[in-house]
């Protein structure tokens, strides 16, 4: 009997020993890797899913034949049956097609690691290469493109700046995967326009603060996430070319642009290169009428380029060295004129004459423009502690030069330049405690270490910004708890410790109206600051039911004011005497998705409070600039239907943003005003209809509107007898634009598009050109219509 219970156990620890594995890789048409995709056996109970390298897994298969699943939301599902021999591995690599609708997305910036949108409680919007490349054929201007596909994010400015463009009005951190691309040290708000479309993988877009990243964020986040070195040649590529001009005005308008891409895969290596190059002409309004050049788009000479090489340094480890530049610099034959605003009585009654670009050049003007580089070393190293973990760690290297437009309201005028440099170091691990129905429970814990150089002066020498050192270290745990595959609870801390070296200045005479009237010089003496900030999360999402998934949440958010902006119109003389303080925000939201077959709906509502303003505002009665020292309260709505229709010929949508906040001096809660209109936006309302009658021919129209604000009395001022508005507290009037695209499909791989922008060439002032036409020096005119002619080629 003894013997037969031996040999049994033996045949039993065979068969336990001998079972084989699945494994392989997943990415989908554009060889782009799919993160988050299920592989399942359900005869046997097994399942994984594809890491960050589109990797997965799947062991202890018995002998036999059977039926394999790979399903991710927003692909078609792959049902295939593969026989397992019980000993030896089986490789399957699978290409997964596009589900046009698209009803889920994975998203990696909430949380540093792949997890569904619908599971994640806060609103987050995705804009994946698919729509990317459908809005390239419009415009190559990426802060154009978000400005319809993300709800809560204010209009375009319709310059090179984003001044205004904040997320459900408050401040936004731009992101190159996850390299930072503006400085809290001085803030140039060109951070938006940071890349080139062709390049982007995807687009997230994280709503309200969280523990996961730090200082700037109180909106929010943009997380430009580019294209990888994921190939099954060893060579492809993609060549697009294409030409643009105004219609509404065609002398010197004619534009052109080249984009070329190759990428590949040599055994362990795997490689990501392109380029591209663009020059604009020149740009008029729906009157044909030079566009005003300050932070213009006309006569510019736009450079990109970005580079990734991965090697395979064994089956879990992998390394990738990368980076993308990206120069836009304008040289325009045309010199501003000022628009002209006049405020007629007490009710409020205006006019507004647009600036506008006149023939000419101003002595000893250079180019400018944005121009950055961004480097990125990054290790992964995944299943360790017995499988349970995955790290990642990442050194980067920013450096940026934004060379501002001339200024008048400098004493002799003058074009200053901002410098910024940042080295940071981000270890991040990932630790799954408990992986099953009942409970699934995952830790992200990691430090970012950042040191960031940043100062701005003139291009002939003086200083405007003094030299400002800082280091910070901030470490962060961010958990997310499964529950019985109906709720999912976030919840995540974050310290911030940041220190600061500011060198002693001397503060400039300016004018910020540019009216002669110059503040006087001040010497300042430097010193070390300190901010530290605890942060905290907390989010429950309900995800039973696909028709209802109802979230609640609550963050905290943390930033430092334009420090820049600041210093350099301190009126102190010692850098301890300026009161600097660092803002936080409250932020509380809920919000549910519904998702019926081919038919999404998503709301939200959200309110938040800060004990300061998170920015600076113009005193008239200083002519400067100063931090805001008043608490604010925010509170709006978003709502975003898309419909696709079962043959996939017709898909419509639509969504609506609504923003309103409200400051008030402390202690006295109940005199509230509104906020400027860099700060809070007027309503936007987007509308799309695309069509496909036959499979070679797309079509799309767009419409954007945005909505009146207004909001604001003027003041008498008591030196000219006038009647004004104050610095960005102006009515904003609105607008409705209108774009089309036409494409169609020459061969299975050259395709020809045109577009055609502000089809009906409406005369309109841009948003930001109405709410800081105080100043006079920004307020233009939009361009009229104007087309774009492209021809794509892939290999």
């Amino acid at each position: 009997m003894k013997i037969i219970v031996l040999i049994a156990t033996a045949l039993l620890s065979l068969q336990a020993f001998s079972q084989s594995n699945l494994k392989g890789k997943i990415t989908d048409q554009n060889n782009q890797t799919v993160i988050g995709a299920v592989v399942q056996i359900k005869e046997l109970g097994n399942s994984t899913s594809t890491d960050v390298s589109g990797d997965y897994l799947l062991s202890n298969i018995n002998e036999g034949t059977y039926l394999v699943r790979i399903e991710m939301l927003g692909y078609q599902t792959i049902l295939k049956r593969i026989a397992f021999d019980g000993s030896s591995s089986v490789t399957y690599n699978v290409i997964l097609s596009d589900d046009i609708s698209r009803l889920d997305e994975v998203v990696i910036s909430a949380s540093r690691h792949s997890e569904y949108l619908s599971e994640i409680p806060a609103s987050v919007t995705v804009v994946g290469q698919a729509k990317l490349q459908e809005f390239a054929k419009s415009t190559s201007n990426i802060s154009e493109i978000l400005e319809f596909t993300v709800p809560g994010l204010a209009m375009s400015s319709g310059t090179f700046s984003n001044w205004g463009q904040t997320l459900r009005g408050r401040s936004l951190l731009v992101m190159v995967d996850g390299i930072p691309q503006s400085s809290p040290l001085r803030n140039g708000q060109l951070g938006i326009k940071s890349i080139t479309p062709n390049d982007i993988s995807r687009v997230e877009v994280i709503k309200g603060a969280t523990s996961i990243f730090g200082n700037g964020g109180n909106g929010g986040f943009i997380n430009y996430i580019t294209k990888k070195p994921n190939s099954i040649k060893k060579i492809e590529g993609s060549t697009n070319v294409w030409g643009t001009s105004n219609l509404a005005e065609a002398r010197d308008a004619l534009g052109f642009g080249v984009y070329q891409s190759f990428k590949g895969n040599l055994d362990k290596f795997s490689y990501y290169i392109s380029g591209s190059y663009e020059e604009t002409g020149n740009k008029y309004d729906a009157k044909g009428i030079p566009l005003l050049p300050t932070y213009g788009f006309d006569n510019s000479k736009i450079y990109s380029t970005l580079g990734k090489i991965e090697y395979q340094l064994a089956e879990n480890q992998k390394i990738t060295l990368g980076g993308n530049f990206y120069k836009s610099m304008q040289n325009s034959p045309f010199i501003p004129v000022a628009a002209k605003v006049e405020v007629f009585n007490k009710e409020g009654d205006y006019t507004i004459l647009a600036g506008y670009g006149e023939k000419g050049t101003i002595e000893g003007e250079k180019a400018n423009g944005s121009i950055l580089g961004n480097g990125q070393l990054t290790y992964n190293l995944n299943n360790i502690f017995s499988e349970t973990t995955d790290f990642q760690t990442d050194l980067y290297y920013q450096n940026t030069e934004n060379i501002f437009f001339y200024s008048d309201k400098f004493e002799n005028g003058g074009q200053s330049v901002i410098n910024a440099e940042k080295y940071g170091l981000r270890p991040n691990f990932i630790t799954t405690l408990s992986n099953n129905k009942a409970a699934n429970i995952t830790l992200t814990y990691g430090v970012d270490l950042l040191r960031d150089k940043t100062n701005q002066g003139l291009l002939d020498g003086r200083l405007w910004v003094p030299n400002i050192e800082m280091t910070s270290w901030a470490p962060y745990a961010q958990s997310t708890l499964k529950f019985n595959e109906k709720w999912v609870v976030k919840t995540g801390l974050r310290y911030d410790d940041i220190n600061m070296d500011i060198a002693n200045y001397s503060t400039l005479p300016y004018s910020g109206k540019s009216d002669g009237n110059f503040t006087p010089s001040v010497d300042v003496q430097g010193g070390k600051l300190n901010f530290n900030n605890l942060a905290f999360n907390f989010g429950v999402r309900y995800i039973e039911h696909q028709e209802f998934i109802p979230y609640v949440s609550y963050s905290q958010g943390f930033s430092i004011a334009d420090l820049g902006s600041v210093l350099r119109s301190a009126t102190a003389g010692n850098i301890n005497d300026i009161q600097l303080e660092a803002a936080v925000t409250k932020n509380y939201e809920f919000g549910f998705l519904s998702k019926f077959n081919t038919l999404k709906f998503e709301a939200v509502g959200y309110y938040s409070t800060s004990s300061l303003g998170t920015g600076i505002v113009f005193v008239d009665e200083l002519n400067t600039f100063q931090p805001s020292k008043q608490p604010q309260r925010i509170y709006g709505a978003e709502v975003a239907v898309d419909y696709f229709t079962p043959n996939d010929k017709w898909q419509f949508g639509t969504s609506y943003s609504y923003v309103e906040g409200t400051k008030y001096n402390v202690g006295d809660e109940n005199n509230v005003s509104y906020l400027g209109g860099d700060v809070i936006a007027a309503p936007k309302l987007t509308v799309y209809a695309n069509w496909k009658p036959i499979p070679k021919v797309s079509t799309s129209i767009r419409v954007t509107n945005s909505g009146d604000r207004e909001r604001f009395d003027p003041f008498l001022n008591a030196k000219t007898n006038k009647y004004e508005y104050r610095h960005t507290e102006f009515p904003v009037s609105g607008y409705t634009l209108v774009n089309l695209s036409l494409a169609y499909q020459l061969e299975p791989n050259l395709s020809v598009s045109l577009a055609v922008n502000n089809l009906l060439n409406e005369y309109y002032l841009p948003a930001r050109s109405q709410w800081a036409s105080p100043l006079k020096t920004f307020t233009g005119a939009g361009e009229g219509a104007n087309a774009k002619l492209s021809l794509q080629y892939n290999f």
